[in-house]
């Protein structure tokens, strides 16, 4: 059981909703100010995707071009060590590169670990255990393979330490360290705090508050029945687990929007009043592929309307890594442009492929060159290896090589924005080999550490905030808690997936994780658990792992919805993309809410505002026809062609329209035409 923490100061504890929270945090704010300066103010939020929006909403409340002092407990912690401590931290992608080579020799204790070292995945399952570890500070002590994992995290905490290095997860013990020692006034430059999220604070988040107000006046706002962040590694509300010397209640009140109303039922299983304003639209589609089709279609759709720009959007996950990115390329490929706080395009970059492929021409003997891949200029390359230092040579040659003019020249500028910041990373990584002693700094080092970020790009996720670039936010539901955005599409809402299996790690078994007492998550369970923790009830299993893991992805989707202030979808598919292709069962939580909710409608039939939606539909318009026909000759009817016959005059009329363009496509129904025939172009 956690340490109960008792604070000196004030817990408001606010309803459920993005709206309440706003509300709240500027209410207080206000308050604050009345007898303090803004400087003298600072804002704590639980994340750091969440530091802008807070950032903006208190803004207004000051005069000018003042700025509120709002930042996260991460960024914080960083700039406390940034002041008292020599060491450097390692970005994700750095620390990743050197726990897989401090991992693969590395000789592990137990029979278990040994046999798993020996899968493929295995450093990657490591890798996200000991970051949860490494975040909580927690020291199992029971399960044998947790300690064995356990010991491996500290010595390679002390390898990087030996070399003047630490990892993002060490911030917040390592800050706290500074904040309980004799520099503690050295880096506190307030006199009020105000935390928000607090309902998403872990064990250390709160030890670290609590040392860093110390005689401050502190005053904290709480979200009942949203927390997703805390309530993966620790059961019920945070008030059971904290006392404050003065508690308050907000005001509740009905949902000003049908989203946000909808939020409320996905989160306490009410049914509010209808406000009337905004939209839930639930868009079903029959295949994963058709539905992130048919996102596309209807954001450009949207953005065609006059005041609505591609930022004004969000498009929202279950969970990280290749999710995110599996839409992202498939929004980029109609032309959207998208942004993302926790997922880079460093793994579908093109300058990163090319550059990649410079690196591994210089890292090899020139018999191994290999005979495909991106044309090289090998003189230049040639000239790159009379260069002694590997950031200045691989700078010179992105230079000279007319990279960062071709970046320029083939991309959208927000596109541009991205590539540019993907090599910037890349020059990074080659000036940490120079500056270091973990790795020789060799070209065949520094091809490895490129291809390693470029092919775990997808699958992982960072920790701190990326800088946005202007387009369609594309993130995990967790990273959009607390923002606000006119439109927020919530895809794969099918019972696969909420609430879909409970899942923890790879590394075990989840029937052996579910009874394991150290670690680091919500495992040993009982009834007394969930119906502290969550008010709804949407699975009839008997056990109380299942049961808590169910409605904990019911919570994730009301912060989602949370998020939308004018337009909810809902988005689902119908088959699985399997060889079989099985039915898809709607989401368990989504068809409880149509049936309760009045105001969450079907979309309606979509119009066609790109050109890939205008392709799509002339090529199955002509699958539809010859599949009609097929079934009129197989089943002995008569179908009536008239209605065809006159679209694809139509799209004939039109084609003869479209000048070289349409003659493509006419091409490509040409071909249609003949494969259904049987006929094989060579």
């Amino acid at each position: 059981m956690t340490r109960r923490s008792s604070f000196d100061g004030t817990l408001l504890t606010v309803p459920f909703g993005t709206e309440n929270v706003q509300s709240a945090i500027a209410e207080q704010y206000r308050d604050i100010l009345a007898s303090e300066d803004p400087d003298d103010i600072l804002v704590l939020t639980g994340s750091p995707t969440s530091t802008d929006t807070f950032r903006e909403t208190l803004g207004a409340e000051l005069p000018g071009a003042a700025t509120p002092y709002v930042t996260s407990l991460v960024v914080h912690a960083t700039d406390v060590l940034n002041q008292t401590d020599d060491r450097v931290i390692l970005s994700d992608a750095l620390r990743r590169e050197l726990l897989h080579r401090f991992l693969a020799d590395y000789e592990w204790e137990t029979e278990y670990l040994r046999r798993a070292s020996e899968q493929p995945s295995f450093i990657e399952d490591v890798d996200a255990l000991m970051d949860t570890i490494s975040w909580q500070t927690v020291t199992p002590g029971e399960t044998p393979e947790l300690r064995d994992i356990t010991a491996a995290l500290d010595a390679f905490h002390e390898w990087l330490a030996e070399h003047g290095h630490m990892e993002r997860g060490q911030l917040i013990s390592e800050a706290l360290d500074v904040l309980t020692g004799d520099a503690h006034d050295e880096v506190v430059d307030f006199d009020t705090v105000l935390a928000v999220e607090f309902e998403e604070f872990f064990p250390l988040d709160r030890a670290y508050l609590d040392a860093l107000a110390g005689d401050c006046e502190l005053v904290c706002i709480t979200e009942e029945n949203a927390s997703v962040r805390r309530t993966w590694v620790e059961a019920g509300p945070v008030t059971d687990y904290v006392s404050f010397s003065e508690s308050r209640r907000g005001v509740s009140g009905t949902p000003s929007t049908r989203p946000a109303a909808t939020a409320s039922y996905f989160a306490e299983e009410t049914v509010p009043e209808d406000s009337g304003a905004g939209s839930v639209s639930v868009l079903a589609t029959d295949s994963s592929d058709e539905q992130l089709a048919e996102i596309a279609n209807e954001i450009e759709e949207i953005v065609a309307q006059s005041g609505w720009r591609y930022d004004d959007i969000a498009v929202a996950t279950k969970q990280s890594g290749s999710a995110v990115t599996d839409i992202i390329e498939a929004l980029e490929g109609t032309g959207i442009p998208t942004e993302s706080t926790t997922v880079t395009g460093f793994g579908d970059d093109p300058a990163i492929r090319e550059l990649l492929a410079a690196v591994r021409y210089l890292a090899v003997d020139e018999d191994d060159v290999p005979d495909h891949g991106p044309e090289l200029d090998t003189e230049r390359l040639d000239r790159v290896n009379e260069t002694d230092s590997l950031e200045d040579a691989i700078r010179w040659w992105a230079t000279d090589s007319g990279l960062k003019e071709r970046i320029a020249e083939r991309a959208a500028p927000l596109d541009a924005r991205a590539q540019f910041g993907n090599v910037r990373r890349a020059f990074r990584m080659a000036e940490f080999l120079e500056d270091t002693e973990f790795v020789d700094a060799t070209w065949e080092s520094f091809k490895e550490m490129l291809e390693r970020a470029h092919e775990y790009a997808p699958q992982q996720n960072q920790t701190s905030a990326t800088d946005l670039n202007g387009g369609v936010r594309v993130d995990h539901l967790q990273a959009i808690k607390n923002e606000s955005f006119r439109a927020v599409f919530l895809v794969n809402l099918v019972d696969s997936e909420y609430p879909g299996d409970p899942f923890l790690t790879r590394l075990f078994p989840t029937e052996r994780v579910a009874s394991m007492p150290d670690y680091p998550g919500v495992t040993e369970l009982d009834r007394s658990d969930v119906d502290a923790t969550f008010p709804t009830m949407s699975t009839a299993s008997g056990r109380p792992f299942a049961q808590y893991h169910t409605e904990h992805a019911r919570r994730r989707l009301a912060v989602g919805a949370s998020a939308a202030a004018e337009r909810l979808y809902c988005c689902l598919y119908e088959y699985e993309d399997t060889a079989l292709e099985e039915r898809a069962q709607a989401s368990r939580f989504l068809t409880a809410a149509y049936e309760d909710l009045p105001w969450v409608t079907e979309a309606d039939e979509p119009h066609i505002t790109s050109e890939q939606a205008a392709e799509k539909y002339l090529l199955s318009r002509v699958d539809d026809a010859l599949a009609e026909v097929r079934r009129a000759n197989s089943q002995d009817v008569t179908v009536s062609l008239d209605e065809v016959e006159a679209e694809l005059g139509e799209i004939q009329d039109l084609l003869e329209q479209s000048g070289s363009r349409g003659d493509e496509l006419r091409e490509a129904l040409r071909a249609r035409v003949e494969f259904a025939n049987g006929e094989v172009r060579r």
